[in-house]
């Protein structure tokens, strides 16, 4: 297991940087998140591979979200319910959906996510962040 002090206080969120609805999903959250507390690492990043390689998981995969905090991984659904805990009131009303069942969520999560690329599009190298927002991205 990667440990740094400084990252095991992080909360950052794995995701798929040539995915555009990944990657529009980044920026979505660094617009309206409450208080700039996450931090946030492409899959295809050393530091991704690094990090991950240490909790037992291969990033070759890029099909789910990664939610990292306190030294536990949530995944899907779980993830984006997480990420959106730090979200401005109004987009906080989308919990409301944590009422349906997790194997719905996920199911429906994995139909997005296998058609993502087909939907939305694909980038030809990883998503490169706003200058702004540079020092939030653990890419190294």
């Amino acid at each position: 297991m990667v440990t740094n002090s400084k990252i095991d206080k992080r909360e950052i969120i794995f995701f798929d940087g040539v995915c555009n609805l990944c990657s529009s999903t980044v920026n979505i959250i660094l617009k309206y998140e409450n208080n700039s507390h996450l931090y946030f690492s492409s899959l295809q990043s050393k530091f991704a591979k690094k990090f991950l390689n240490s909790y037992g998981i291969i990033s070759n995969q890029h099909d789910s979200i990664i939610y990292y905090s306190k030294n536990n991984l949530y995944y899907k659904s779980d993830a984006i319910f997480k990420i959106l805990m730090h979200f401005k009131f109004y987009f906080k009303l989308m919990l409301i959906l944590r009422i349906l069942p997790k194997i719905f969520l996920d199911y429906c999560y994995d139909i997005i996510s296998r058609n993502r690329y087909k939907w939305f599009g694909k980038k030809t190298v990883c998503y490169i962040p706003e200058k702004d927002f540079s020092y939030r991205f653990l890419d190294a």
